[in-house]
Order: structure tokens, then sequence, then C-alpha cells
């Protein structure tokens, strides 16, 4: 019985070693985009090219980590300025590739952008001229949407390599006749704890304090690696750049939150976040440059890729008690005009927060 306990506590130690911590990743090319988390989940999204400007659409591959996974597509088709169409125009709309028709595809109500999944049919018929010119075209005999295929077959190659699936019979892009039993295995989503904590600052040191210059020189030595020539220089007010005042907030374990606006462009804004302990002296862990808020043990950064809102960077980090664990890197997909705020979840890192 010991060996026969040894044997499978040796085999979970062994499996336990085995599964190793997957980086997310990101890469565009051309019309192309695709992120992989750290679950070894991809979103590959593809969309119109400029010449298509005011019909807007998307395209968006989602493929899981692990053996003989599908892919799942997606679309989102949209018009310029324009926030519905009547439903008798939205009727019959078909799905084509390369001049042929592979059947009507459903859509979700009349408001653009108009939602839906492809069939395993459509699926197919995609992927097989994944490698060659591809025409992809949504119409119906009112309207019509183009997806670029440009960048495509590098984005799903990337796809392919980061699953570890180059030469296998599972291979989007390279395929090869090995198996997949060496692939890419799928990790679920880390939990981290939150630990909640005041959402008002303590204290707020003005730049004229006389502890401020202490201790902004303290934050200024923790910064990202490489250095940044001109990090969180602060604000200009017409003059000069001059910094900010720095809020401090407490959190447990006798840390302090360290906050102040580092930049400010034309839509957007940042602030810089630091851990220290409460002497304030000691040395400080940087965090980001890029939060928008704090609240209830949560840092979080919410930032525009242009000024009319149609893509999204966000990124969360947690406070677990000890440190701030970064728990969410999302982007809403390219700034293409699909909607407001964006129409993807294309994730970098991928979370559970309890």
């Amino acid at each position: 019985m010991n060996k026969i306990l040894s044997a499978c506590c040796l085999l979970a130690i062994s499996a336990s070693a085995f599964a190793q911590d997957i980086k997310g990743i990101s890469f565009f090319h051309q019309d192309w985009e695709i992120y992989c988390s750290n679950t070894g989940t991809c979103r590959a999204a593809g969309y119109q090219n400029e010449e298509y400007r005011n019909e807007p659409a998307s395209l968006l591959l989602t493929r899981q980590a692990g053996a003989r996974q599908p892919v799942q597509v997606e679309f989102a088709l949209a018009r310029y300025e324009e926030p519905s169409f009547p439903a008798a125009k939205l009727r019959n709309i078909h799905f084509y590739v390369n001049g042929k028709d592979f059947g009507p595809v459903a859509v979700e109500g009349t408001e653009f952008p108009l939602m839906g999944r492809l069939s395993g049919q459509q699926v197919n018929a995609l992927l097989q001229q994944s490698k060659k010119k591809t025409e992809i075209i949504f119409k119906n005999n009112t309207l019509q949407w183009q997806i670029s295929d440009l960048g495509m077959t590098a984005v799903l190659l990337k796809m392919d390599d980061f699953q570890k699936r180059i030469g296998t019979v599972g291979a989007l892009i390279k395929k090869g006749k090995a198996d997949e039993s060496h692939v890419l295995t799928a990790q679920p989503k880390f939990t981290v704890k939150q630990i909640k904590t005041p959402n008002k600052p303590y204290l707020t040191l003005q730049p004229n304090h006389k502890r401020y210059p202490a201790l902004y020189s303290n934050l200024m030595a923790a910064q990202p690696i490489p250095k940044q020539e001109g990090f969180c220089e602060g604000i200009y007010d017409g003059d000069a750049t001059k910094p900010q005042p720095i809020e401090l907030y407490k959190l447990t374990n006798k840390k302090v939150l360290a906050m102040t606006l580092c930049w400010r462009g034309a839509y957007n804004e940042g602030y810089g976040a630091w851990v220290l302990d409460e002497s304030l002296v000691n040395k400080a862990s940087f965090v980001t440059e890029h939060a928008s808020e704090f609240y209830a043990g949560i840092i979080s950064s919410s930032q525009k890729g242009r000024g009319i809102g149609d893509c999204w960077s966000s990124d969360e980090w947690v406070w677990d008690g000890q440190k701030f664990v970064h728990t969410k890197d999302m982007w809403t997909g390219m700034c293409k005009g699909l909607a407001a705020g964006g129409v993807w979840e294309l994730d970098q890192v991928e979370s559970i927060v309890k």
C-alpha cells in the first residue's frame, strides 16, 4: 500500500512539475492581430481594410490550448455612424469565401454591431483558405462587408507556434504528420484573493511639503526596467513639467500605496503606483504608471486607443495582502470603428479574483 501511495504521489508531483506557467503574448500584422493568454487560449481578430472603413467588420477566431481543440469563429458587422438598420434590410446575410456562398449567418437584433457565430462548415471553409489569398465577405441584397486577409496567415501561424502545433495534424498553417501529444497544455486561470483596503488616502503630500522631495526621489528610483527617460515627470502647466501631489493609501501588513499623476495626453492620463512600508523611506516597489483609479484594494487602468473610444486597453492589479498581482490585461481590438468601447476581449492575463 505504501508503495502504491508513493507512486501516486510521485505521479502527482511529476504532473505538477511539467505544468509550466504560460506567459501571454500579443502580435499584429497588417489587418490582423492575436492575443494569447496565460491559460493558453489564443484569440485572433481580423478587420476590414481602409478601403472599406465605412463598413467596419471583424472576425474573431478563438482556440484553446490542448489536443484536438476546435476553432470557434465570431463576427461583428457595423456601419459607420449608423446605429441600426430596418430588420428587413438585415435578412439573409450570407458568408462567402472566394466567391463561394457558404450559407446564411444568424445575427442578433437590428442594432450595430451585428454579432453572431459561424457554423462549423463556414469555419472550415475559412480555415481551408487561410494560407492563400482569401476574399472574405458577408452580404445580402442590400449590404456588404469585407474582411481583409492581409496578415491572416502570419497571425494564425503565430497561434500555431504559441500553442506548439507546428508540424502537427492540428496546425492551422504549417501542418505535419505528428500527433498533438506534445502541444501546449491548457492551464486554468490563477486565483487571487482580494484583500480590501480603504478607498481614500490617509495623507496627501503637496510638492511644497517638507517630506515630498525625499518620497518623490524614492518613488522615481523604482521604475520600469529598462529605465525610461522622462519617466513620471508630471504635468505640463504651460511653463514647465511639474511633479504632482502624492496620495498615500493604507494597505495591510504595514504597507502603503503611493500614487501620483505621471502623465496626461489628449484623452488619457496615467497615475504611477508604488508599494512601500509605512516609514516611506525604504525601497519602493513599482506597480504601474498607467493607473486610472484605486478602489477596495484594486488598481485599475482603462486607456483609450484613440479619441472616439472604439478601442480600449484594460488592466487590473489586486492586493493579496503582500503585493499587487497583475490579474487582468485585456484589449478590445484594433481601432476600426466597430463600436464605442470595442467589441472583443483579447486577453493576455486572465484570472479569478475572489
